[in-house]
């Protein structure tokens, strides 16, 4: 006995396209803002860390702005009502606090 042919386009079906993860469809963004915070804290220490030691100011600058990114992240957690525009939006800033803090520990660790 054989199968149907499935009538969907397999684009839309297929569960290992990046679209279609649960954390960009069916999450509320709890998790990107956990993975955040977890990101925050352990980045900030060191930035922290690298302003106590270095007396760097961009370190500061770089501590500052990630728990202000990490805020925008709660609030637009809260705010933004359609779903995938949050979530959207809740990985971008994500991805955008990892690599502002990369790029500033290197500008740090370079001497800027």
């Amino acid at each position: 006995m054989s199968t149907p042919p499935d009538d969907r386009d397999p684009w839309e079906v297929d569960p290992t396209l990046v679209r279609n993860q649960g954390a960009l469809t069916t999450s509320e963004g709890t998790v990107w803002i956990a993975s955040a915070a977890v990101a925050a804290a352990l980045v900030g220490a060191m930035l922290l860390a690298l302003w106590w030691q270095l007396g760097s100011g961009l370190a500061l600058v770089g501590a500052l702005a990630t728990v202000a990114l990490l805020l925008v992240m709660i609030v637009v957690r809260y705010a933004a009502r359609r779903r995938r525009t949050r979530l959207a939006t809740l990985a971008a800033l994500f991805w955008l606090m990892v690599l502002a803090d990369f790029g500033i520990v290197l500008a740090v660790a370079l001497g800027g």
